[in-house]
């Protein structure tokens, strides 16, 4: 360094004298810009950890308040706020403002009602800027959250289930749980706490199955089988009612509902009514609102009271009934007979509704509805029909949601059912079907989008290798899915779009018709919460 100030100075003119003077004078503006630099330096590495930091706290607040959307756009921008404030960035503090924007505000800000963006902006002090008279920098940044529902199920209509009161109310299926102990096979995936055809507390334990939980009051709150009952904003006075919620002892697959005893223990069923939150499928801190445990009781068609509605003959497939339950004479017993006089029933089939509940007002939402069975040496089939009412406003949708267990009961060779509501956000996403236990005299499976289009579809069973089809049509003639899972997926068209009914169907084909018990699902694959932008 003295070498160079003396070379400079030399060609500066500047005498020998003054060579010491001048080297310092350089030597000083060289380290006042290598401090320079190093002060930026500094700046800029604390300015990037604040950005990081701010980004996560964006992040964050996306996350947490998405859950509330779309349903309630001012707990999902508060919760956003208290998740920012959480790391440190408080709105309305000096030089921070967190601002959350979803589809109802600003369609044009996210993608669909399911998403919300959040915005942080935070003033970052400096240190050596300050010297150059840049005391803090505004630091911005934005994240996009989305809130991925479980899929509703198996009914766009307020009733889930057949309707043997109501003409026109036949979706060619039951809903059903199975008792406690009842084995897997028998098609209840998830409620049978048994393996295989075992039965029995000492049976194997199925690997998938919901342990039925209780309160300090004794209500179940896990296990079984959750379905959802939407209401608008216009919506209020919600009334909830269950068709032949109680098992029924003397019942079989062929009669009535179709309850199908299995051992000598037969289940208590349990209703519960929750208060909406973000998270229907845990019920846990939801308010309870009502609950009904229908104990077991005989056939309401057992007219005559001897115990028996009838018996089928496994052998020669044939159906055998009690004539002197045959009120109408027409050489079954059906639901036209609790139409005739000495039924019993003033109002026919229509008095086998039970009113769960006129529930209290908790505005829009979805009411959480859990289905159990009681965890006790219980087993049977239990098959039973949900619906929903409002006295004013718009009326309510009853489904599953994201699973759930059906009898699949008609005459004819083949029906179409409602499988899953899949909306246009998940354009481009990989929906995943799971059956369980379909085959029980089903020949084939179809899926079918809201245009009637069959997508292509990869299908297998589970432990097998896949097989691609350019429409989604299975054949079941060289396969057999008891007590085994065939899983579909189906990759969504990038495409997909649709309008007031975004409702996928399920075609079922039973040569000589259908009763079989089996559990069905379906989910878009992914985080359920996650983040997309």
């Amino acid at each position: 360094m003295m070498r160079l100030a003396r070379r400079l100075a030399a060609k500066a003119g500047v005498k020998e004298q003054t060579q010491h003077g001048a080297a310092v004078i350089i030597v000083a503006a060289s380290m006042m810009v290598l401090l320079g630099f190093a002060a930026f330096s500094i700046d800029f590495g604390w300015l990037y950890l604040n950005g990081v930091r701010i980004q996560h706290g964006a992040d964050a607040a996306a996350l947490s308040g998405v859950v509330y959307e779309p349903g309630d756009q001012t707990t999902a921008y508060s919760e956003a706020r208290n998740s920012a404030a959480e790391n440190g960035y408080i709105h309305g503090a000096a030089g921070t403002t967190v601002t959350p924007v979803d589809y109802a505000e600003d369609p044009l800000a996210v993608d669909s009602p399911y998403q919300l963006r959040v915005t942080v902006d935070h003033n970052v002090d400096t240190f050596f800027m300050r010297l150059f008279g840049v005391d803090s920098i505004s630091m911005t940044r934005t994240a996009v959250a989305e809130y991925v529902l479980p899929l509703p199920m198996g009914s766009d209509l307020p009733y889930f289930g057949e309707d043997p009161a109501t003409d026109g109310r036949e979706p060619h299926f039951w809903a059903n749980i199975h008792g406690y102990y009842t084995g897997r096979e028998m098609g209840d995936r998830y409620s049978s706490q048994c393996d295989g055809g075992g039965a029995g507390s000492s049976c194997t334990e199925n690997p998938e199955r919901r342990a039925t939980t209780y309160s300090d009051a004794g209500v179940p709150i896990t296990g079984g089988y959750v379905y959802g009952i939407e209401l608008d904003d216009s919506a209020s006075g919600l009334t909830v009612e269950v068709f032949d919620g109680p098992f029924y002892e003397d019942g079989h697959d062929f009669f009535l509902a179709g309850d199908n005893p299995q051992g000598a223990d037969s289940p208590h069923t349990w209703f519960i009514l929750y208060a909406p939150d973000p998270t229907p499928l845990n019920t846990s801190d939801n308010e309870v609102l009502c609950s009904w445990r229908a104990d077991p009781e005989m056939s309401p068609g057992d007219f005559d009271g001897d115990g028996d509605v009838g018996w089928y003959d496994w052998g020669t497939s044939t159906v055998h009934y009690d004539l002197d339950d045959d009120l109408d004479g027409d050489g079954d017993v059906d639901w036209d007979d609790f139409d005739e006089p000495g039924s019993g029933f003033t109002n026919g089939a229509a008095d086998l509704w039970h009113n769960l509940c006129l529930a209290p007002d908790r505005g829009a939402g979805v009411y959480p509805l859990r289905v159990v069975t009681d965890a006790a040496d219980e087993q049977g089939l239990n098959r039973f029909s949900l619906r929903a009412s409002t006295s004013g406003g718009s009326q309510p949708r009853v489904y599953g949601l994201g699973d759930m267990s059906v009898y699949v009961n008609f005459a004819d060779n083949e029906a179409t059912l409602d499988l899953a509501e899949v909306q246009p956000v998940h354009a481009g996403k990989d929906m995943v079907i799971e059956l369980w236990d379909p085959d029980s005299g089903n020949a084939g499976t179809e899926i079918i989008m809201p245009d009637g289009i069959l997508p292509s579809c990869s299908w297998n069973k589970i432990g097998q290798s896949s097989t691609d089809l350019i429409n989604c049509d299975i054949n079941y003639a060289t396969n057999t899915f008891h007590n085994s899972q065939l899983e579909i997926r189906v990759h969504i068209p990038e495409d997909y779009t649709c309008s007031t009914d975004c409702w996928w169907q399920i075609k079922v084909t039973y040569p000589g018709g259908a009763n079989d018990t089996t559990t069905w699902s379906a989910h878009i694959e992914g985080n359920p919460v996650s983040l997309v932008e």
